[in-house]
Order: structure tokens, then sequence, then C-alpha cells
């Protein structure tokens, strides 16, 4: 099949029971298939791409969709699935199906968990799964959200938080390991110089024991970090 041999018409859903179970439909295709057929003698319409579990692309009767007919094999029909929410995934969405935004990209229920990716253009892009968030918003700002906590990266500064509490600042593991790494130095100095000056030599065990904290800081760092 060529798209130039291809007719693409208007169509209306009457049957989605696929005894295949594949995502073929029967649909009334105006010059084509009229409402006097009987379903034995309406042809079935493939999916023209297959959206798996994808809740609002689940067929239904009464639904419009596209339908592109091959108009050098009448016996073939392709369906673009028409994004039209079911109950449930509305159910779910509430207002924010009402509204004009966001875009739904994706919805699924299965087993109690929903999950929907939606974009906008206030808002960015979101992903949601039950009680967990990751929001991109349109000016670079990312947010990851669990059941209990939050990660938020604004480019220029990153809280982590828990609940409403978001305003703790994360540690920079690089710009830390610079700082101990300098009060190590400074502490290998110190125990050398008490070491050759029997004065400062009682001072020598609890500068040893600082220096001695300090010797893990090599492993505070994962590989992926650089240290410039």
């Amino acid at each position: 099949m060529q798209l130039s041999d291809c007719e693409l018409l208007p169509g209306v859903i009457v049957d989605t029971n696929d005894p295949m179970k594949i995502g073929r439909i029967k649909c009334v295709i105006p010059g084509y298939v009229d409402a006097s057929f009987s379903n034995e003698n309406m042809p079935w319409v493939r999916p023209l791409g297959m959206f798996n579990h994808q809740s609002f692309s689940k067929m239904m009767k009464g639904y419009k969709v596209w339908i592109l007919v091959n108009k050098s094999n009448y016996n073939e029909y392709w369906y673009f699935p028409f994004f039209e929410l079911n109950d449930v995934a509305k159910s779910y969405l509430g207002p924010v199906y009402d509204s004009d935004q966001p875009e739904v990209l994706v919805c699924h229920n299965c087993g109690g968990n929903h999950a929907t990716m939606t974009y906008d253009e206030s808002n960015g892009f979101s992903t949601k799964i039950g009680q967990h968030h990751m929001d991109m918003h349109p000016d670079g700002k990312i947010e990851l959200r669990g059941q209990e906590g939050i990660i938020k990266i604004d480019g220029s500064k990153i809280d982590i938080g828990n609940g409403s509490n978001i305003d703790q600042q994360a540690v920079l593991g690089n710009k830390l390991y610079d700082i101990l790494n300098k009060l190590k130095n400074g502490f290998e100095t110190l125990v050398n110089d008490c070491k050759s000056d029997p004065h400062t030599s009682k001072l020598e065990t609890g500068f040893g024991i600082c220096l001695e904290a300090l010797t893990g800081i090599e492993s505070m760092l994962s590989n992926n970090i650089k240290i410039n």
C-alpha cells in the first residue's frame, strides 16, 4: 500500500468486538461503507499504529476516527485512533480533562495505579505514576516528587526536603571534597610540625585523630564526578 493510493475519510465506529483481539474495528465510511451494511458485511479496519494499553486510545462504539482507504484495494482499510478518554481515564483526570490544557499524551490505568503523561505550555511536561511525579517546566526547572520526599533542580539551587519542608539545600560533593581535602592537608602539616617540636608534641594526638577522620574522603565521590 502506498499513501498516494489512499484516501483519508472520517469514520464512525460501530463495532469493536474483534475476535482476533488485535485492535480491529468496524466503521461507517462515507462512500464505501454505510449504515445499511450488515455487521457481517462490514470490513475489519486495522489500526495504523498500536497504542497498547493507553486508556485514551481504547476504541468504543460511536467514536470518530480517520480512515485510510486503499483505492487500489477496496478490501484494505486502516484507521488512526482518535484520542478520546474512556470513563476510567476521565474520572481520574477530572477537571484536567474538562479544561483546554494540559494535553494528555498517555493515560494508563492498571491495578489501581494511574499513570499519565501530560504537556501544556504553562507547566511543561509532567509524568505521574500514583503518588510519584516528575515535572519538567518550560523554564528548565525539574521536580521529582515521591510519596515522602522531593528533589527540585532549577539550575542554580538544589533543594531536598520532606513534605512541605523543601528548603534543605543539597551539598555539592565536589565542593565539599575540596574543602575537606584542604583540611586534611592542613592537619598533615600540623602533625608533622608537632612531631618535630617537643613543645607541641602533646598536640600530635589530637591533630592525628582529625587527620585519621579525613583519610576516607577519597571514597565520598562517585566515579562519575570530575573534580576541577
